[in-house]
């Protein structure tokens, strides 16, 4: 078999002789070709119509703004199959936050010493109504609920987390506010302001409130705080001295024996020394001062 080429203007040509065996090593050349580029084309094609777009699957998180919306799927039971996974997730999360506040809570109550027996914390709330015929939830309206609940999840938390700080905070003051009698039982025989001294007769100011009482008697912390002195002073005898924080100071002075240690840190009703009568004084009592600020101010005030 011969093949002639003659160019347009007729001037040239050119011509291959093709044998028998040739022509078929040729043939067989470009169905291979066609072959291979058919079932490459396929490939291609049914590789880019398995391709879907990736959804991201989030979780229900009251630090973060979560995505509410379920994942789409072109197949109708893997579609039902993602939305129940999306929505069992969303519950899982809602019923850990309602565990969580329902903690919070207590711990609050117990801060705050409520009683909360009467909002049944570990029951279900009680709820009712008439029936009356209903439509059921989209699952737009539905996303739309769970975000809600989220947020308002969310903001309970931050106002229950600023509750429990403020009641922190007061416990904490009012437990360092000097307030009650330094003993259990006595009477008060001198009080703050001016009186006559009883060992020169003159007229002087008295910084404390004397109580009497029995020898031995317990003498104790009227708050919260930090025993910062320890020891005989001058006129005060054996003396304890509390730092309360807030500015308060209180003295306890003219005892027989000191319980406590400079560094300790005492609670309201703890005793630190037993009475007595050293230094100047008549006869046993407890000489218990107030200072806030560095002044000292009247200790019936915080007793009465």
């Amino acid at each position: 078999m011969q093949v002639i080429i003659i160019s347009s203007n007729s001037k040239t040509h050119k011509h291959w002789h093709l044998t028998r065996a040739k022509l078929m090593v040729l043939s067989l050349l470009l169905v291979s070709l066609i072959s291979i580029s058919s079932y490459s084309f396929a490939n291609w094609r049914n590789a880019s119509q398995k391709i879907t777009p990736l959804v991201p699957v989030t979780t229900p998180s009251l630090s973060t703004n979560s995505a509410f919306s379920p994942p789409e799927n072109t197949d109708t039971a893997e579609q039902d199959s993602s939305v129940s996974d999306f929505y069992a997730r969303q519950l899982g999360g809602l019923q850990a936050e309602t565990i969580r506040l329902r903690m919070f809570s207590e711990r609050l109550a117990e801060v705050a010493g409520f009683d909360t027996g009467n909002f049944s914390l570990d029951e279900h709330p009680g709820q009712g109504g008439i029936d009356q015929d209903g439509s059921p939830l989209s699952s737009e309206a539905l996303d739309r609920g769970i975000q809600q609940l989220s947020e308002e999840l969310r903001n309970q938390q931050e106002a229950l987390a600023a509750l429990e700080q403020y009641l922190l905070t007061e416990d904490t003051i009012a437990a360092s506010i000097p307030t009650g009698n330094p003993v259990e039982d006595g009477w008060v025989s001198s009080f703050y302001g001016y009186r006559i001294d009883p060992f020169n007769g003159k007229k002087t100011f008295h910084e404390g409130l004397d109580i009497a009482g029995k020898t031995g008697s317990d003498v104790l912390a009227v708050a919260e705080g930090i025993v910062t002195w320890v020891g005989e002073r001058g006129g005060y005898g054996g003396l304890v001295e509390v730092d309360h924080g807030n500015g308060y100071v209180t003295r306890y002075a003219h005892n027989k024996t000191i319980k406590v240690k400079k560094g300790d840190r005492v609670a309201k009703g703890e005793t630190l020394a037993l009475m007595g009568s050293t230094g100047r004084s008549t006869g046993p009592h407890v000489h218990f001062e107030v200072l806030r600020d560095g002044q000292h101010v009247n200790p019936y005030n915080f007793i009465k």
